[in-house]
């Protein structure tokens, strides 16, 4: 595979490497602003970058940095990056590199996800950021309080008024959740440091994880345009891009591992808004007293803002997604 490693390049390009760059949330801000022929050209140039090494990418920045005077980019740009250096922020201070890093494992009781308590803070937020507001909790709860109050002032507005909500309303986490939460974080981990600072990015899925953050006009635009210009691409994009209804679509056993990372209140409003066959296939698939307070609860909301339905509905999106990605769901 060919690598870019020099910044001789056209704008369109450098613009791709800029946004594969900033956090999802921020090119999907980008993206709405775009025309749609920007964004077509944008996007097919994303998906099809080649390996970017990290003195190209950091050349792009730089330039870019020279300039722009918005705070928003320069914050989400600057301070080094994510797993910069991959170097590990040991107890005493000090740092190791990640070439070695102190895993989870041996003898002896140990503390839930004690392995991302020698984590760097700004590697631990690329490692959760996208994940629901409900699993960002439930990670900051088992990290070193100078960790986690790092971690949560770095969020968006809206995601850091989410999780410390469920932060502070945190009951016990079943031992299985814990244990498969920790699997997934390791393996992330371990792919991170073994890959390296952005040493290799798939535009496609650079492209996806945008898209996740984007609203649904903004994600139309692009897939129309994709369409126009590589059918195969925009197909492959938007059998990964399932929406709320998809949950219609997958088996009992995908449903069930969805559900489990639900928020209730979440699937409440969710329901509000969902189509009679979805919500009564979600009512049977629980047990009858869990089914009955949900159809009450649902029942007895009052008028809801149809942005705070589809704001619950995208979280429940948002984790059927990544389980397609994780290669944890199949469909019917």
């Amino acid at each position: 595979m060919s690598t870019i490693s020099s910044v001789n390049l056209p704008p369109k390009q450098k613009t791709a490497i800029l946004l594969m760059s900033l956090p999802p949330e921020l090119s999907a801000q980008v993206f709405k602003e775009l025309g749609p022929e920007e964004v077509q050209a944008i996007t097919m140039e994303i998906s099809k970058l080649p390996q970017i090494s990290p003195e190209a990418r950091a050349q792009v920045i730089q330039e870019f940095l020279e300039q722009t005077n918005h705070p928003g980019m320069r914050e989400a740009l600057g301070g080094g990056g994510p797993l910069s250096g991959s170097v590990m922020t040991e107890p005493g201070g000090g740092t190791a590199h990640a070439t070695a890093p102190t895993f989870s494992g041996g003898g002896g009781a140990k503390r839930p996800l004690d392995f991302m308590r020698r984590v760097d803070p700004r590697q631990l937020l690329q490692l959760i950021r996208r994940e629901h507001p409900q699993t960002i909790a439930v990670v900051l709860s088992y990290l070193q309080p100078s960790q986690a109050s790092t971690v949560l002032g770095d969020l968006t507005p809206q995601v850091q008024t989410e999780v410390a909500r469920r932060l502070a309303e945190l009951r016990k986490v079943s031992p299985e959740i814990l244990a498969e939460l920790e699997k997934v974080l390791e393996i992330r981990l371990h792919q991170a440091l073994e890959e390296g600072a952005y040493s290799h990015t798939d535009g496609k899925e650079t492209l996806l994880e945008i898209l996740n953050q984007a609203d649904r006009n903004t994600e139309e635009r692009v897939l129309t345009g994709l369409t126009q210009k590589s059918p195969h691409l925009a197909s492959d994009i938007k059998t990964k891009l399932c929406d709320f209804e998809d949950l219609n679509n997958i088996d009992d056993s995908s449903l069930q591992q969805v559900l489990r990372l639900t928020d209730f209140r979440d699937l409440v409003l969710a329901l509000k808004g969902a189509n009679r066959e979805l919500a009564e296939r979600i009512y049977r698939f629980l047990s009858p007293e869990v089914a009955r307070a949900l159809r009450e609860d649902v029942e007895s909301l009052g008028q809801v803002p149809w942005e705070e339905i589809k704001q619950a509905q995208q979280q429940i999106r948002n984790i059927l997604r990544g389980l397609v990605t994780l290669g944890k769901i199949k469909f019917k």
